[in-house]
């Protein structure tokens, strides 16, 4: 609804809220099943050995009722995103199923599957609100994806180096090839970013975001290589003042320009 100058629709914000919704949902579904295809492995992890599954405090048949229960409910709710994002949302299911059944065991294949996750989420809201994405969007977010997986990696490995031999792809990896691949991703998706704010269906005045969205790419860049952190995104996102403010200020900054039709440029 942002990229597409539709936030303040009642309608569009009743479908982006129902999109929410059901991959909140089918989210929360796959991350049940993954915990127990994992379970074993997590339980000789020093931090996954707390979780509810492998400390006993939900037991396997209960999860697997869970697990179908948010599937049910994702599949119900999905029926209001029209054909396009229930087709997402389907996608979205297979895809993790297929992850958690065999592809996150495939180095790289792993970390492409969670970019492509981020990629149906975008699109399932985007078709939902009865909108089309530019291309730029799409490969920006999957190459952010893509740099977030992989810098997930990076952290696991150069955290926990231990817990490689309990996780195939895991071992498969080292830190030269993430840090370049990680190089790589970061620029894609900055370059993806800059193309879209300069579409020329798009306000010129745009290309402003570009500077704090590099800045932000950076700074968790700095701290995934040289602080060892990135294991966790989410703990980043909340300990990190930098991170959250950089993401303020692109908001801000984007919905002036595109909302208070603010030209700068030409």
């Amino acid at each position: 609804m942002v990229f597409g100058g539709r936030l303040g629709e009642p309608a569009a914000l009743q479908q982006a809220a129902l999109t929410f919704a059901v991959f909140s949902l089918a989210a929360s579904a796959v991350y049940v099943f993954n915990d127990i295809q994992d379970l074993p492995r997590d339980r000789l992890h020093p931090r996954k050995c707390r979780r509810p599954l492998p400390s006993g405090t939900v037991t396997v048949p209960q999860a697997w009722r869970m697990a179908l229960g948010l599937v049910v409910a994702a599949a119900a709710f999905a029926l209001g995103l029209g054909p396009g994002g229930a087709l997402c949302a389907g996608a979205y299911l297979l895809l993790n199923l297929a992850y958690s059944l065999r592809l996150k065991h495939v180095v790289l294949v792993d970390v492409h599957c969670i970019a492509l996750g981020f990629v149906l989420r975008l699109l399932a809201g985007i078709y939902a609100v009865g909108d089309r994405p530019t291309g730029w969007i799409v490969l920006c977010t999957f190459f952010l994806a893509l740099f977030l997986g992989l810098a997930k990696r990076r952290g696991e490995l150069a955290q926990h180096p231990e817990t490689a031999s309990q996780r195939p792809v895991l071992a498969r990896y080292n830190l030269p090839f993430l840090d370049s691949a990680l190089d790589n991703t970061a620029v894609m998706a900055v370059v993806s970013y800059a193309l879209f704010s300069a579409n020329p269906a798009k306000n010129p005045s745009l290309v402003m975001t570009v500077p704090i969205v590099y800045y932000a790419i950076a700074h968790y860049k700095f701290l995934v290589t040289v602080e060892a952190g990135g294991e966790d995104p989410d703990r980043i996102w909340w300990q990190d003042p930098r991170i959250r403010y950089s993401v303020l200020l692109w908001l801000v900054t984007y919905m002036a320009i595109d909302y208070g039709n603010l030209n700068l440029f030409r």
